[in-house]
């Protein structure tokens, strides 16, 4: 077996652990290697490996696993709804002028959501604004309803902040530099931006996600988001409450005592917010270890 031929099973089972087949094309864009492919030498390589694989609805998957077919195609479905909720709630936080980026991440973001699952953003904010920024949008979501809690069982639809970051913090840390993250940068949603944030966040974590999946940005767009703020009356009110580093401060405080309550492995600082445990990450790499080995792919 070819190099690049592992390469495209390595591939099929990392996206096998969330249940999601591929298109050719996104297999190319997703293509775990190390040294870039020429596309002839990729659409060869996967015919010859096509007793290994299963197509269908022109979508891949490895064998044994078409049933995931059909649950991405109902997925899909799904998950148009809950962007188009993500999107009606980032059009009314991109009024507030300390945020310079709001995305859809996880699952969502590459419309593979179930019905029953919350909905996750990712959001960048303006230096020192990070905690003043994060008790608003909590207030907003808490008051209409909107926001996921921790004790909440029925999640779907819900709004969870799941990341929140500084401006001057936008390069993903070290120890965040693994395939996993580097999916979860170049597969985000980006639903608003300003400050041309979502180019200046693409483009600083490239360098380091080119060593995973060196193809992925050449199907990442950084036009079209809406990049101009609210001067309504609204708007202008809280740029003075925001703009106020009493109002940080305050907001720090208040927080900080409710997530330390909970906290366990979370990220907390005033520059890097992450409220998805680092151990999900972990299980997502285990999980695609043990799928090369079930798969004779190492």
């Amino acid at each position: 077996m070819g190099s690049s031929e592992k390469n495209i099973l390595q591939t099929l089972a990392y996206s096998d652990i969330f249940d999601y087949p591929l298109s050719q094309e996104e297999i190319w864009r997703f293509l775990i290697l190390k040294e870039k492919i020429s596309k002839k030498e990729f659409k060869t390589d996967i015919k010859n490996i096509s007793k290994k694989i299963i197509l269908k609805n022109n979508l891949y998957c490895l064998n044994g696993r078409e049933q995931i077919i059909d649950k991405r195609i109902k997925r899909e479905k799904e998950s148009l709804i809950k962007i188009k909720i993500a999107q009606k709630i980032a059009s009314i936080f991109s009024v507030i002028p300390t945020i310079y980026l709001i995305g859809v991440s996880g699952a969502l973001a590459m419309k593979n959501s179930d019905k029953n699952d919350d909905i996750d953003l990712f959001i960048i904010v303006k230096k020192g604004k990070l905690w003043v920024t994060r008790i608003i949008l909590l207030i907003f979501l808490e008051i209409s309803g909107n926001r996921r809690k921790r004790e909440d069982k029925n999640v779907s639809n819900k709004i969870c902040l799941n990341m929140f970051i500084d401006e001057h913090a936008i390069k993903m840390p070290k120890e965040r530099q693994n395939l996993y993250s580097a999916h979860e940068v170049v597969q985000m949603l980006p639903l608003f931006q300003g400050n041309n944030m979502y180019s200046k966040f693409i483009n600083v974590n490239k360098p380091w996600i080119e060593k995973f999946l060196p193809n992925s940005f050449e199907h990442v767009t950084t036009q079209n988001t809406t990049q101009n703020y609210s001067e309504s009356f609204f708007g202008l009110v809280l740029r003075k409450v925001l703009f106020n580093s009493a109002f940080e401060y305050l907001s720090k405080k208040i927080q900080m005592r409710s997530i330390k309550k909970h906290q366990t492995i979370e990220t907390v600082s005033d520059q890097f917010l992450a409220f998805h445990p680092l151990e999900y990450r972990d299980v997502v790499i285990k999980e695609y270890n043990q799928r090369l080995k079930e798969y004779k792919i190492l």
